[in-house]
């Protein structure tokens, strides 16, 4: 549920919700080359394109409403990172506006798999190198990059079923089948970098006490205001109410 106060609304379709969670079962339980060797490997990063159009809720946030999701599927994903295609965000951005006049680049997706031993991350991060990949990109500046999505997932010992809860802010978590899985955003804030050169500031920042604090750069102590800015998600919650196969 949307409550409270709160800076940004990032409003999530069904469909683009089905083809983001689709994207990551895929590159989570399917093999696919990986690494320079180029084995055969599962639980892989996926990683796509957002597209949408922005509004403004009666309290006054801004609402990013997500509605379209494209799966890049020529990049080049591996268990700890995924790289995207070259050029993959300008050839969209000069054809879909041809068909859908309405849409506009909004941001990117990828996804986070865990292994069954690893400690499931009760409140999703994402890493440095998410962070810099985002504020160290002037072309992401130029074309407007406002939502940053991330999915989680990891393979349960068993099959089990759990409400949709929203355990934070800006964090979904939910269950299919034997699979564990959240839904978190974020949102890139138009700022200066220290060359006064367009640049993005993400929020929200990750509190110390997490221990996947984020490197700070010089220019980031003109954006501290922005720390305080509360980022909620709203998705949709009613196709996993019931466990698959039930």
């Amino acid at each position: 549920m949307v409550a409270g106060k709160f800076d940004f609304l990032v409003n999530v379709s069904e469909a683009a919700f089905q083809s983001m969670v689709i994207a990551t079962l895929e590159s989570f339980a399917v093999p696919g080359r990986a690494g320079k060797a180029g084995r055969l490997t599962r639980r892989r990063e996926a990683f796509g394109l957002l597209w949408g159009y922005e509004t403004v809720t009666a309290s006054k946030a801004r609402c990013f409403n997500v509605e379209v999701a494209i799966v890049d599927a020529n990049a080049e994903r591996r268990q700890s990172s995924v790289t995207p295609s070259a050029g993959l965000v300008e050839t969209v951005n000069e054809a879909l506006p041809a068909y859908w006049p309405n849409l506009k680049f909004l941001g990117d997706f990828h996804s986070h798999p865990w292994a069954a031993r690893d400690a499931w991350p009760r409140r999703p991060f994402l890493s440095d190198s998410d962070r810099q990949s985002i504020e160290g990109d002037a072309a992401y500046a130029r074309l407007d990059f406002r939502v940053a999505l991330l999915l989680n997932i990891q393979k349960l010992g068993r099959r089990g079923s759990m409400q949709p809860t929203f355990t934070s802010d800006n964090t979904l978590e939910f269950r299919l089948n034997d699979l564990r899985m959240s839904l978190a955003a974020w949102v890139a804030c138009p700022v200066k970098n220290s060359a006064r050169e367009p640049a993005l500031y993400v929020v929200p920042r990750p509190k110390p006490i997490t221990g996947y604090g984020w490197k700070r750069e010089p220019w980031h102590g003109k954006c501290r205001a922005l720390d305080a800015k509360r980022v909620r998600l709203n998705a949709p919650l009613h196709q996993f109410f019931t466990p698959l196969g039930d």
